[in-house]
């Protein structure tokens, strides 16, 4: 069995453990999370939205891009970072007596009976959240658009909301109510 050091031996020794000890702490709490390199778009597929509300839904990363695509009554809008799709959202175009409850039944990340806002028009999770578009008039009355949202991870619902209130907005301002 080996003796212990003694005297100022036995100092040095418990500093240099001591010193070991608090390098590996510090270094344990500086390790900080993944950081966002690129920039939060202003827009998503030609929609425009504020950094602001979409920050909060997308994770860290180093470069984003968006990816259109569209079909028959719907234009869609895939985000990937670093090549991995981490939020989508469309417009669609559907029946004028459509309601969330609807959307909300064949969107991903969102259920009907999920929290609700505005008297029915939005509906969010933490994964996903659709919304009513309100439509100028010459939009048609035999039609509704909405749009639709959801992430890869987990968001705060709220922050979803918001996100979904916004695009909506947006949506109607855009010409989107022209999907056809």
């Amino acid at each position: 069995m080996q003796e212990l050091p003694r005297g100022r031996a036995r100092s040095a020794w418990a500093a240099a453990i001591g010193a070991a000890l608090f390098v590996a702490s510090v270094s344990a709490c500086s390790s900080s999370e993944p950081e966002r390199e690129y920039a939060t778009p202003k827009e998503l597929c030609g929609i425009k939205v504020s950094a602001t509300s979409l920050e909060p839904l997308l994770p860290p990363g180093k470069k984003v891009a968006a990816k259109p695509a569209s079909a028959i009554g719907v234009k869609r809008c895939r985000l990937e970072v670093d090549g991995k799709v981490v939020f989508s959202s469309s417009v669609e175009k559907l029946g004028a007596d459509t309601s969330a409850r609807d959307v909300a039944t064949s969107a991903i990340g969102v259920n009907p009976n999920d929290a609700g806002a505005d008297n029915g028009r939005f509906i969010y999770s933490k994964t996903g959240a659709v919304g009513r578009v309100e439509c100028p008039k010459t939009a048609g009355a035999d039609s509704s658009f909405w749009v639709t949202a959801r992430v890869s991870d987990d968001a705060d619902p709220a922050d979803m909301h918001r996100f979904i209130k916004e695009y909506a907005t947006a949506a109607a301002g855009s010409g989107a109510c022209a999907v056809g």
